[in-house]
């Protein structure tokens, strides 16, 4: 090993090394060697034959997983040989149900369902129970208040090959000529078991004709904005009493419910007929206007059946729906009317104040119309007919009608195809002064007329028609004074008032209220920051639903009155709080009447007119003007 090495570095050091004796390397000569290699196959005589891989015990869990494939392939075969192929299986195939019945019946007849229930099984079934669930709006035969979804008979036990014959009565209601499915299962158990089993069947029967006839009778046409009716009549079909019988009404867009006769039972689209009788009737009339484009088409649907147990407004079922397709067309001569620029069927406005009305008129046909002529007639209760002002008009006070016709206006003699024009008037409605009328309404109608010739070229008269409602609102007005030598109860302190003393005051708030009973009324002021809050004066004449607080934050004082009447301080006295406060000045008021109470208002709800209304009343100072005992020295803040 150590002669080996030193002949390593022995020629790294003539390889690398400078210095070192180049020595030429010694060639070794090359020499072919021989070799003895047979030239084919031979067997070697060391070498033993191959006979495959060698064998292997097989492992104790193979045989237990293919045993248990085994035992699972034989397990399937034995059940599905149970169920399926033995004379002994149980299966709901092998339950047969049979149903006679009517193909078709009349809504509200009483329905007979005869159905037998067999077991071909060749083990009894055990608990069996028949239950037929009914469509929607089904009732009791025995009592057609009560809603009959699902009914459920036991069967008890039917053994193997027997027979179990099962009636059941119901009444079916529902829309003519609509098929109605009943479902019907027999539960059971088997021996053993716990679990249920069930067999389903299905048997539509179509319902020949409803309980109600329901009928409309309306205008297939009609001018946008004219007053539109619909009778509506809702009859019996039944040999038995219609009980809780609903009307519910569909309006499309553009239809304004008026009134109906007799008024809805809930909101203005329902109607509780109650129980009609055999071969009864009920008959609704419904006041509306219906406004769109021309040629455009609305659809107002109406139902009528047996109201919901849990929403009495809604139809649990309807027995007969009817629709109504009315066309809009404009009229040959239209007529619009604006009361203070508004083109609302209605508006409100307050007792006194002058009220601006614009009529229009349009020409919509195709030929010229003659001898036109506008009239708008006032309703003259709520009128004041000194107030009435017409432009280029005539105002006929004999029957409050306002005119216009050629001999005023000469554009009338002849309007053009597609002519169109404008008359104004002014007028306003009664003062407090003459006469205080309850729920006061002044009605407008417009009436536009003149002739045209047909398409015969024969004359033909022609007219159209718009109404308004102007709604009178109350006045709700407030008073407010404050005292110290009168008042609820007395008050001290120096007058005038002087720096650095407390002198006490009363507030009196006193609400009147004029033509319409108000409700949610509110009375509300603030306190200066130097003033304080005694107390109210007078609770005990408060009545029920009345109250007067103090809020410290902000310094607000509200009083609260649930409802105020019509006439309160006009045929009966006036409503009146009081309370007490107490105001010490400062040396930076003196020389000044100070604010006692800032600017009161009072807000409420006119349940006529369905408008806020309300009133302001300035501050109160020092200077008690309204105080009978008070002199105009003794309101100024003294030293």
């Amino acid at each position: 090993m150590t002669e080996e090495r030193s002949k390593i570095e022995d020629m790294k050091r003539r390889l690398y090394v400078r210095e070192a004796d180049p020595s030429p390397l010694r060639r070794q000569n090359l020499r072919d060697r021989s070799a003895d290699v047979p030239e084919g196959w031979q067997e070697s005589p060391n070498l033993e034959k191959f006979s495959g891989p060698p064998k292997r015990t097989t492992p104790l869990i193979n045989k237990i997983f293919l045993f248990s494939v085994l035992f699972f392939i034989v397990a399937i075969g034995i059940s599905f040989f149970f169920f399926f192929g033995n004379s002994s299986s149980v299966s709901s195939n092998n339950i047969s149900v049979v149903i006679q019945a009517p193909n078709t019946i009349g809504g509200g007849e009483i329905l007979p369902l005869q159905i037998a229930v067999r077991n071909n099984n060749a083990v009894p079934l055990e608990l069996a129970d028949l239950v037929v669930e009914f469509p929607d709006g089904t009732r009791f035969a025995d009592d057609l208040a009560t809603p009959l979804p699902r009914l459920r008979e036991s069967l008890g036990t039917i053994s193997s090959g027997e027979s179990v014959n099962k009636t059941v009565r119901a009444v079916l209601f529902g829309e003519e000529n609509k098929p109605a499915d009943i479902k019907i299962t027999v539960e059971y158990r088997l021996a053993g078991s716990n679990a249920i089993f069930y067999k389903e069947t299905n048997y539509s029967i179509l319902l020949s004709s409803a309980p109600l006839r329901l009928s409309v009778q309306t205008l297939k046409e009609t001018v946008s904005g004219q007053p539109l009716d619909f009778v509506v009549t809702v009859e019996s079909n039944s040999t038995e009493v219609l009980k809780k019988i609903l009307l519910t009404a569909e309006y499309p867009a553009g239809l304004t419910f008026k009134s109906a006769d007799p008024k809805p039972s809930f909101g203005n689209s329902s109607w509780s007929l109650g129980d009609i009788p055999v071969k009864g009737h009920r008959t609704i009339t419904i006041h509306g206007v219906l406004s769109g484009q021309d040629n455009e088409e609305r659809v107002v649907r109406f139902s009528a059946g047996v109201g919901s147990d849990t929403d009495e407004k809604t139809l649990a079922t309807a027995f007969v729906t009817n629709t109504e397709t009315i066309v809009i067309k404009r009229p040959f001569l239209a007529a619009d009317v604006a009361l203070n620029g508004s083109n609302a069927a209605e508006i409100v406005a307050a007792r006194g104040r002058v009220i601006r009305a614009d009529v229009s008129y349009i020409n919509n046909s195709p030929t010229t119309i003659t001898n036109a002529q506008i009239a708008i007639v006032l309703s003259p209760e709520a009128l004041d007919k000194a107030s009435v002002s017409p432009e280029h008009g005539f105002y006929r006070s004999l029957d409050s009608t306002v005119l216009w016709d050629q001999t005023m206006a000469p554009e009338l003699a002849a309007i053009p195809p597609g002519g169109s024009g404008t008359f104004s008037f002014t007028f306003a409605p009664k003062k407090l002064s003459e006469g205080n009328l309850k729920n006061a309404t002044i009605a407008l109608t417009v009436n536009v007329s003149g002739t045209r010739s047909g398409e015969n070229n024969v004359p033909e008269k022609i007219t159209s028609t718009a109404s308004r409602q102007i709604h009178i609102a109350s006045d709700l007005l407030l008073a407010a004074q404050a005292a110290y030598g009168s008042g609820p109860f007395p008050n001290t302190g120096p007058l005038p008032p002087k720096v650095e003393k407390e002198t006490t005051y009363t507030i009196i708030w006193t609400l009147t209220n004029s033509s319409n009973n108000v409700s949610n009324v509110s009375v509300v002021g603030t306190l200066p920051a130097y003033v304080r809050y005694v107390g109210k004066s007078n609770p005990a004449t408060f009545n029920r639903g009345e109250s007067l607080t103090f809020n410290p934050i902000g310094g607000t004082v509200t009083w609260a009155v649930d409802s105020l009447p019509a006439g309160v301080g006009y045929g009966s006295s006036p409503k009146e709080a009081s309370f007490q406060i107490a105001f010490t000045p400062s040396v930076s008021q003196i020389g000044t009447p100070p604010i006692l109470i800032n600017g009161a208002t009072v807000q409420g709800f006119d349940q006529f007119s369905q408008v806020q209304i309300g009133d302001t009343r300035p501050a109160l100072t020092t200077m008690l003007g309204s105080d009978p005992t008070f002199r105009p020295e003794q309101g100024v803040v003294v030293e």
